[in-house]
């Protein structure tokens, strides 16, 4: 009788592993010798995605890991393989931030999205490349993807990006992504950070008595001159997280619960009290908000570059030049430190100079 026909066993298998946010880890499992050893790849796939991009995004993923699975087979045979030092150097960084975001929830996910985007950017323009192995990621690249961020974007931009580049960099140092230090000691930016448009008091009236074309938009957008709420804080606000005159709500960024006291401003613009867990303000998407906000502060005859959180600048910045001090901003604005509240004392102290310049000459 026939026996049942042998089919060789592959000694290196790509397997994956389920995480606890629900996404897949990749893994390799050797087995030679009569020995079994894993490599993880620092890769990460979504395990039901759905729309078109996420496929595209599991796809090219699961390329690459199959990929490094062929060389490792390839080494296994020949006798190259050196599992020690697999770990370090090859992996795609540019693949790695794609999957760190798929797996991310915090708030920032959107500005992490764009940081990639402009370091895509920044290896095509400079480098002529698409990819960018972990190995080659040195101190000198990181300063010029600086460089570059100061170069195309205003405002405090360049830092927030750079420190959400640095947040992904760090998080594969801990998984040891990169054979030697990958950061620079010290980063210094230029001057004059906050050059968003901070609006006056005066700007606000302007813009209260403009005409918007969504009335939310305006409501919420005016609420946030004068309470200091970011925009996902304003737009997941709920009925429920106000009583009476005061605000209570769980921060999406920092997730530290914030108390406000509304002033009557505030209290107006919230309008009549809905249901506990209905939204106060039903707001669009936050790139329709902006468009909005932009032909909005146009028709009021302002002429500032105008974003959302321009909003919460100004209300900082007002409170500084009425007289408050920074401890108090600090906490009207939920921060975790004074540090992030330094910034909007020398926009402040121009507000004030300005105001002192503003006074009529004397003849005398």
């Amino acid at each position: 009788m026939k026996g049942k026909k042998q089919t060789a066993k592959e000694p290196v298998k790509l397997r994956e592993k389920k995480l606890k946010n629900g996404n897949l880890s990749l893994y390799l499992d050797f087995y030679y010798d009569g020995v079994r050893e894993f490599e993880f790849l620092k890769l990460h796939i979504l395990e039901n995605p759905k729309t078109q991009l996420e496929k595209e995004s599991n796809k090219k993923t699961l390329e690459l890991a199959q990929r490094i699975k062929a060389k490792r087979t390839e080494e296994l045979l020949t006798g190259a393989l050196n599992l020690a030092s697999k770990n370090q150097g090859t992996v795609d960084f540019v693949q790695y931030y794609q999957a760190y975001i798929n797996q991310y929830t915090k708030a920032d996910h959107r500005v992490l999205s764009a940081c990639l985007n402009k370091f895509k950017e920044f290896l095509k323009e400079r480098y002529s490349t698409a990819r960018l192995p972990c190995k080659d990621l040195t101190p000198n690249l990181v300063i010029g993807f600086k460089n570059y961020l100061e170069a195309k974007q205003k405002g405090d931009t360049p830092q927030t990006y750079f420190a959400r580049f640095k947040k992904v960099v760090k998080h594969g140092m801990r998984e040891n992504l990169f054979p030697q230090y990958p950061l620079p000691e010290q980063v210094k930016f230029k001057a004059g950070g906050m050059n968003k448009g901070v609006l006056n008091l005066d700007e606000i009236g302007k813009l209260a008595a403009a005409y918007c074309g969504n009335e939310v938009i305006k409501r919420a957008f005016l609420f946030a001159c004068n309470t200091g709420l970011r925009f996902g804080d304003i737009k997941a606000l709920k009925w429920q997280d106000i009583s009476d005159t005061e605000l209570f709500v769980v921060q999406n960024k920092t997730k530290e619960v914030l108390r406000l006291k509304l002033n009557q401003n505030a209290l107006k613009l919230v309008g009549e009290r809905g249901k506990p867990d209905t939204l106060v303000f039903p707001l669009p998407s936050f790139e329709g908000s902006v468009k909005t906000i932009k032909n909005w502060v146009t028709r009021a005859g302002i002429d500032k570059r105008i974003t959302w959180h321009s909003a919460r600048h100004s209300f900082a910045t007002n409170i500084l030049v009425l007289g408050y001090d920074i401890k108090t901003l600090s906490q009207l604005l939920g921060h975790t430190s004074i540090q992030h509240t330094q910034k909007y004392l020398t926009i402040a102290d121009e507000r004030k100079a300005q105001a002192v310049n503003a006074l009529p000459e004397l003849n005398f």
